[in-house]
């Protein structure tokens, strides 16, 4: 082999290890922001690991983190209730990670945002979005949609990021609480119900965009996933329900009373999960919403909450 063939090789073999040194001391060095609003999927994680028994187990988008208070349902009701809802921009990913963590007489309620039903990419989650997740339990690849493919993009992303959060750090003083709005990892209660809005002022309700929720067509994948997590569910002695996610008045105005109808009707037709709240119940007065069409004030919160321990009790002694 001529030497100039050896000497380039021999570069970029360095340049390799080099690269290979820098990579892993990144991922080593910046550890995971403890106060990022997806460190509280670490104690959802710990209350599906720990909390023995029959669980009531809440799960979905951020209307779900934001928006039912599970230490109420489970002072009401007198079982243990966890809230494990974090971001619709997971998509699917926390319900393949829950399949894992079912007990037998568990009732899991499922409250997913209107967009995962109409865009499969918003099903299969955001990538930067999981790969803040994943960061938290690098395990959780394993619920990606397709991890073989999906895994080293993911971490490309976690490599800049990381990064990126080092250096806003130190742009931004020394810490990062100046950007997070309420959005803090650490306000999180013992059920894992988000409590970092509930003393904040709500936003203007004129200036939560009144926009159509994307209920006008539905495709087909979300249901085939929901019917089978309903069947791993029964098959390890589970039941699964369906409620809506918060609704927001102008947005069920803008969106129209019969396509909203009719997303409850092809739910009813596509899947054997029940539903909890009737379709008639779902759309809230503006005043309840905290600052988008899904999340809700601390008054939203319980009023939702409330309605729902009713629509579950009515459910389950009908179905007696």
């Amino acid at each position: 082999m001529p030497a100039d063939v050896r000497a380039f090789l021999a570069s970029t073999v360095q340049v390799l290890m080099l690269t290979i040194v820098i990579i892993g001391l990144t991922f080593l060095g910046i550890k995971p922001d403890p106060e990022h609003y997806f460190a509280g999927s670490l104690l959802h994680l710990k209350l599906l690991e720990d909390t023995p028994g029959s669980r009531i187990i809440l799960v979905g988008g951020s209307n779900v983190s934001f928006g039912i208070d599970a230490e109420l349902m489970q002072r009401t009701l007198g079982i243990p209730v966890i809230n494990d809802g974090l971001h619709a921009g997971l998509g699917l990913a926390p319900l393949r990670e829950l399949e894992e963590y079912i007990h037998p007489g568990d009732v899991i309620i499922i409250s997913l945002e209107y967009n995962l039903f109409a865009y499969q990419d918003v099903m299969e989650g955001d990538p930067t979005f999981l790969s803040d997740w994943i960061e938290y339990s690098p395990p959780r690849v394993k619920y990606l949609s397709n991890p073989w493919k999906e895994t080293p993009g993911i971490y490309a992303i976690m490599l800049q990021r990381k990064v990126n959060r080092k250096v806003n750090t130190y742009l931004f003083g020394g810490s990062l609480d100046e950007v997070r709005n309420v959005f803090v990892g650490t306000k999180y209660d013992l059920n894992g119900d988000f409590t970092g809005h509930l003393q904040d002022t709500s936003m203007d309700p004129q200036k939560i965009p009144a926009t159509p929720y994307p209920v006008f067509n539905t495709q087909g994948d979300i249901f085939v996933f929901l019917e089978n997590f309903h069947r791993i569910a029964q098959e390890k002695g589970a039941k699964v329900y369906f409620e809506a996610p918060a609704s927001r008045q102008s947005n069920c105005k803008a969106t129209g009373k019969t396509p909203m109808a009719n997303f409850f009707k092809t739910f009813t037709e596509r899947s054997s999960i029940p539903i909890l709240t009737p379709f008639e119940e779902v759309c809230l007065p503006n005043k309840y919403f905290f600052d988008t069409e899904y999340h809700l004030n601390a008054q939203g919160r319980e009023l939702r909450t409330k309605h729902l321990i009713e629509n579950w009790l009515k459910m389950t002694t009908a179905s007696k």
